[in-house]
């Protein structure tokens, strides 16, 4: 993906589709919750992996 300065998570998933079931985010081997995605900068070369929202019971 296209890197940009002051990226952050939640405009990088503006920009993909069928991120809705998308809860966290594991940032470079951190997890990030979605109340944190509008404020949590994504660095150049960063992995980034959408993680599921799970739910059971």
């Amino acid at each position: 993906m296209q890197w940009s300065e002051d990226l952050t998570i939640a405009s990088l998933l503006t920009t993909l589709d069928n991120v809705e079931f998308c809860s966290v985010v594991r940032l470079n081997g951190t997890l990030v919750s979605s109340p944190k995605f509008d404020e949590t900068i994504i660095p150049d070369n960063s992995k980034i992996q959408l993680l599921p929202m799970v739910a059971g019971g």
